[in-house]
């Protein structure tokens, strides 16, 4: 946890940045403990939560934007190599399709919050030649809704524990 507060404080901005670009571009890093304690940093002396929200939304949809790029070049293809690394390959094209037929375009406002079900349903959204501009609103609704959750939680978190707890009073002593 240390080092997280460290990276933070030294990289600020650009680590969110980078970290969030990196999980949503496929790379098994976890972003959530970063934007978690990025948002109670914020709640003591860090950056602004509008500006890490809009750094973390920003990385998102880049990442985003590569997959639905991706899925328009090479339709279904890139869906079936997505879905070889799966828990489930032989269920997860089938199931993707199924949620973004039932839920449409919709679906990627929630799709973040769904372990593997983001880049799938990003490049589904290529694949099908979703306008981008539709891709770009619905994605961006889910993002924020996924970093707004994590950034809020930590600056709740900490702001409610201060005092309370001798983590808290130290970590928030960066």
């Amino acid at each position: 946890m240390g080092q997280l507060i460290s990276l933070i404080q030294q990289y600020g901005l650009g680590f969110v940045f980078l970290n969030v670009l990196a999980l949503q571009a496929g790379v098994p890093i976890p972003a959530y403990p970063t934007l978690i304690v990025a948002g109670a940093y914020a709640a003591t002396m860090g950056p602004p939560v509008y500006a890490l929200v809009a750094i973390g939304v920003l990385a998102a949809v880049i990442a985003d934007t590569g997959w639905y790029l991706a899925g328009r070049r090479f339709g279904t293809r890139v869906l079936k190599t997505l879905c070889r690394v799966s828990l489930s390959p032989d269920s997860c094209v089938r199931q993707t399709e199924s949620i973004f037929t039932r839920f449409g375009p919709a679906s990627m406002m929630f799709a973040k919050f769904v372990p593997g079900f983001s880049s799938v349903a990003t490049a589904l959204a290529g694949a099908i030649r979703l306008r981008y501009w539709l891709f770009v609103f619905f994605d961006a609704i889910g993002a924020t809704l996924w970093v707004g959750l994590a950034v809020g939680l930590g600056y709740v978190l900490v702001r409610s524990w201060r005092g309370s707890s001798p983590w808290v009073s130290t970590a928030s002593c960066w």
